[in-house]
């Protein structure tokens, strides 16, 4: 399996698990004010992945790239 194909994998996983985590926070007892902050820690971190994840798949691309000159022998 090719470094793009595991990123986007583990990209996607982790965004599903917080959006799961999201819910129960928000679902959880409490005042509305913490889940309101709740929701904006998440949603922070659920940005800052989102963010990061184009920066990975080119890291990735480039792995793969070089990955394949090697296995040609150049």
């Amino acid at each position: 399996m090719s470094y793009r194909k595991r990123i986007m994998i583990v990209v996607g996983l982790l965004e599903l698990l917080l959006a799961i985590f999201y819910l129960w926070a928000v679902t959880s007892p409490g005042s509305p004010e913490q889940h309101a902050e709740r929701g904006r820690l998440i949603g922070m971190i659920m940005g800052v992945i989102l963010g990061l994840s184009p920066l990975l798949y080119i890291f990735a691309r480039s792995n793969d790239r070089r990955k394949a000159q090697q296995g040609r022998g150049e």
